[in-house]
């Protein structure tokens, strides 16, 4: 489990200030064979199903810290609710990291709490992960792993949902874009990205707020200027920042689609952006 980020802040914030809440969230159910070569793999499982469902179908209300507020010396105290699935997804975008350097240092709080309520929903052998990876091979990615990996000698069973992740999807827009190559498939995966986790409008609200939110939004920013070398900041405006941002974006995503796939409709297929993927390991 992760640890718990204990340093004082002084502004409010919430770690779903560039989080789009799920709505009407998507659920896609499959039994399937696990990947792992170690494992004997069966896939007519019912224990990873029947979790499968009590992720999809249980709903719940996290409550989590943001640390200290510094003005008050009391814990910044937040909720969330939603399906145990939602939550996970929740966590698992809330959780990405860029070159493995987090993206929210105010994440922490709300990813501890989500893994304290659903780990005692699961019994010794079993294991769920909920990732967030836009593209294969991409160092931007988010994931919450509970419950320990199977023994090596186990009978696996595996099922999978899917769940909207609350970027924008691009799927079929990367799919279009194919004809154009491989920088016109990343245009459309880093427009996507930086849409979702740097809404426009919301992120201008949360600049000419309080300074609550902003505190997010430039730590947020920063980070992921530094990890693709944007230069321009917030203080150029929220657009400009935002499409340098996309454009460094588009041209590392650019290179990892060229050197992952041999052709850019294999790379446009293969496009997540608006899914986290959850899967379910059990055995005996």
């Amino acid at each position: 489990m992760t640890r718990r980020n204990e340093r004082g802040i002084s502004t409010v914030v919430d770690v779903s200030v560039f989080l789009l809440l799920v709505g009407a969230a998507v659920f896609s159910v499959a039994t399937a064979a696990d990947a792992s070569a170690d494992d004997t793999v069966s896939i007519t499982a019912d224990r990873d199903e029947a979790t499968v469902e009590t992720l999809a179908t249980t709903t719940a209300t996290v409550q989590y810290d943001l640390g200290v507020d510094d003005r008050t010396g009391e814990p910044i105290e937040r909720a969330r609710h939603g399906t145990l699935a939602e939550l996970l997804a929740d966590a698992a975008v809330a959780n990405a990291t860029v070159d493995g350097a987090p993206l929210s240092p105010y994440a922490v709080g709300f990813v501890d709490a989500v893994e304290t309520t659903v780990s005692p929903l699961l019994d010794g052998r079993t294991q769920v992960a909920a990732t967030w990876r836009p593209i294969p091979g991409s160092t931007l990615a988010g994931q919450v792993r509970l419950g320990p990996d199977p023994p090596t000698d186990s009978t696996v069973h595996a099922a999978t949902l899917t769940v909207d992740s609350g970027i924008p999807p691009t799927s079929d827009r990367a799919r279009s874009a194919s004809v154009g190559g491989y920088g016109h498939v990343a245009d459309v995966v880093a427009r996507g990205t930086v849409d979702g986790l740097f809404p426009p409008r919301r992120t201008r609200v949360a600049l000419d707020g309080d300074g609550a939110d902003a505190v997010v939004a430039r730590e947020q920013f920063a980070s992921m200027r530094s990890a693709y070398d944007s230069e321009t900041t917030f203080e150029a405006g929220v657009e400009p920042a935002r499409a340098d941002l996309t454009a460094a974006v588009s041209n590392r995503t650019t290179r990892t689609l060229a050197s992952q796939f041999e052709t850019p409709r294999a790379a446009a297929a293969a496009v997540r952006t608006g899914s986290v993927h959850i899967v379910v390991r059990t055995w005996s």
